[in-house]
């Protein structure tokens, strides 16, 4: 049953990232079923295969409070001091009984809902199924294949200039490499998921060869030697990938999963995992060295939109700065979980150019929607998510690198959610729940759990 439920998430990026209506009701259909199954398998089986909760039941409990609270939004019985003071002065001039709510957009609110709980339960699900070691490999090891999949298609499409998505022509990013998504920053983030996922792989295949260390010159030239020839395949996926992530010509993406890539390293670095340190510091330095080739081959448009860099020209920042008026003056209840593209209309000026349906800036816009506290301490769920993976690797003998992964993959797009709104492209969440789910099953031994 997992692997249908792995290969059903990996086909999430083809309808546009997952990103419409359609696309993310079926999917939260489709993974409630799954989840269902898998209850009923736990049920029927408790002992076979009981559930691991302990090492996120901090996270659950903290998730249940904005979980509540978006549930109260949609609600019309809640005091009348929560409501909304535009559903009152709505029923003013209209001069008939209107409903209040606390969302000014339920209808969002229980479609952003509905997203969220998917999301969770794909966490879960990856959880429960990824103690198995050879699940977490498959599952990693189909991840980085498929992000090479989408590579390709992305680089096809824009080397040959077809203009394409899918079967439509294209109508955004028109001079970037977005493969099936719409947004280019979306898919630097998923490529830049998938660019981590492969790193197990080519780490199974340096080790390999390295039998017999590199303290004498036989085994430095059998290391040498071998890499190349046992690793190619994890080389040409890295250099596709990072292709196809310079062609986004995506700051954010770029930058985030730079920091994402470093923050791998000096993990391992600080924990020692690998005896000799040098060959972390090799590999780093042939990664550097591999992304600057194919950046000064490949990212030449992304090196001049880095220059380009103003922030005193970023029409982003005046949304920043509405918004942090705006939550001022609403931190306690929000305006509605998902409803932002409806109710930021509220607040823009004339300062304000272009539509923004989304705030590029994650956090700030589920302070808005959501409330401060409640906002925050949906941060701090995901945050201790990705602290019980840092922890993992200190503690874990072997199988240590997928919680490295898993930590990686939070700085990537905790970083990225500054500056734009990947994590709420269905595809992109759904590939990092599951990556997440898959490196916790492997912070603790497969005896204890």
């Amino acid at each position: 049953m997992y692997k249908l439920f792995l290969y059903t998430l990996l086909l999430a990026p083809i309808p546009f990232g997952a990103n419409r209506p359609w696309a993310w009701s079926l999917y939260a259909v489709i993974v409630a079923f799954f989840g269902l199954g898998g209850c009923l398998t736990t049920l029927f089986n408790p002992k076979d295969k009981p559930l691991l909760i302990k090492p996120v039941s901090i996270s659950i409990w903290l998730l249940i409070i904005p979980v509540t609270w978006i549930l109260l939004q949609l609600c019309d019985f809640v005091p009348d001091a929560w409501i909304h003071p535009l559903w009152k002065l709505t029923a003013e001039q209209l001069s008939i009984p209107v409903k209040g709510y606390i969302s000014l957009s339920p209808i969002d609110t229980g479609a952003a809902l509905m997203k969220l709980l998917s999301y969770f339960l794909v966490f879960l699900i990856s959880l429960q199924f990824n103690r198995s070691t050879d699940n977490t490999i498959h599952t990693f090891n189909s991840l980085a294949y498929v992000g090479l999949i989408y590579a390709v298609y992305g680089l096809v499409i824009y080397l040959g200039g077809f203009n394409t998505i899918l079967w439509f022509e294209r109508w955004a990013s028109m001079d970037a490499v977005t493969s099936t998504f719409v947004n280019r920053n979306s898919y630097a983030t998923y490529a830049g998921l998938t660019l981590l996922a492969s790193f197990p792989l080519m780490f199974e295949k340096v080790h390999s060869c390295l039998q017999y260390g590199l303290k004498n010159n036989f085994g430095r030239q059998y290391f040498f030697e071998h890499v190349f020839i046992r690793g190619w395949f994890p080389l040409l996926l890295i250099v596709t990938i990072t292709t196809a992530l310079f062609l986004t010509q995506s700051r954010g993406g770029f930058l985030s999963t730079a920091l994402a890539v470093i923050g791998f390293f000096i993990v391992l670095l600080l924990t020692r995992k690998i005896k000799n340190n040098r060959i972390i510091m090799i590999l780093l330095g042939f990664i550097g060295l591999l992304s600057w080739g194919v950046m000064m081959r490949s990212g030449d448009k992304l090196l001049d939109r880095l220059d380009a860099t103003d922030p005193e020209n970023e029409g982003r920042l005046l949304v920043y700065n509405l918004l942090n008026k705006a939550n001022q003056e609403n931190s306690a209840f929000g305006v509605g979980y998902g409803s932002f593209e409806h109710t930021f209309r509220l607040y823009r000026d004339e300062t304000i150019v272009g539509f923004y349906d989304k705030a590029h800036n994650t956090y700030l816009e589920n302070i808005f929607e959501l409330g401060l506290i409640q906002a925050s301490l949906l941060f701090l769920a995901i945050a201790i998510v990705a602290f019980v993976c840092l922890r993992g690797v200190w503690i874990r003998k072997r199988n240590w690198i997928y919680p490295t992964v898993g930590f990686s993959a939070s700085l990537l797009v905790g970083a990225h959610a500054l500056v734009d709104f990947s994590l709420q492209i269905p595809a992109v969440s759904y590939t990092y729940a599951l990556i997440m789910g898959a490196a916790v099953a492997q912070t603790i031994s497969s005896r204890k759990s």
